[in-house]
């Protein structure tokens, strides 16, 4: 059953390198979801309602004005799925490590690994077309690294509390 589980894990790591490459791999205008987001919301209320609503991310400015309704919420479901995915890919290297080492030694490796990974993840999309590698979108997959560290070391210390 043990070693099952460790299979399950390394598949599951495997599984979310192979998606994160795929997905780098593929030009902004074949992941574009503007138009399916438009069929589903009313664009003008939105707008009227969220008009002023803007900030800087990276070197850009997103606003409505700038990016259109659908673009402003294509951009918080792509930069939330960068946040989610690296959190989880933390979590998951964190199980694979800890099959081999202690849980001290494990949290630090599994941020090594995955920073490593949203690094390498953003310079590969500088080779795809349409696509640009932002240090803005490291420091958010950072982010949700250090949240699953956050989970995972309050979680364990928990646990271990629980044991005593």
């Amino acid at each position: 059953m043990e070693r099952a589980k460790r299979v399950v894990e390394m598949i599951l790591l495997a599984g979310i390198l192979a998606g994160l490459f795929i997905s780098s791999s593929t030009p902004y205008g074949n992941q574009d979801i503007r138009g399916t987001i438009s069929k589903f919301v009313d664009e003008e209320t939105v707008s009227e309602n969220w008009q002023d609503f803007s900030f800087q991310y990276g070197k850009k400015k997103i606003s409505i004005d700038n990016n259109g309704v659908a673009g402003v919420i294509e951009f918080f479901l792509r930069k939330g799925t960068h946040f989610s995915v690296f959190a989880i890919l933390t979590a998951v290297w964190y199980r694979v490590l800890r099959q081999r080492m202690s849980v001290a030694a494990a949290l630090p490796w599994s941020a090594f690994l995955s920073l490593a990974v949203a690094v390498l993840d953003e310079w590969h999309q500088t080779f795809t077309p349409d696509r640009t590698g932002l240090v803005a979108d490291v420091i958010l997959d950072g982010s949700g690294v250090c949240t699953m560290l956050l989970i995972i070391a309050v979680l364990s210390r928990w646990k271990s509390r629980k044991t005593r």
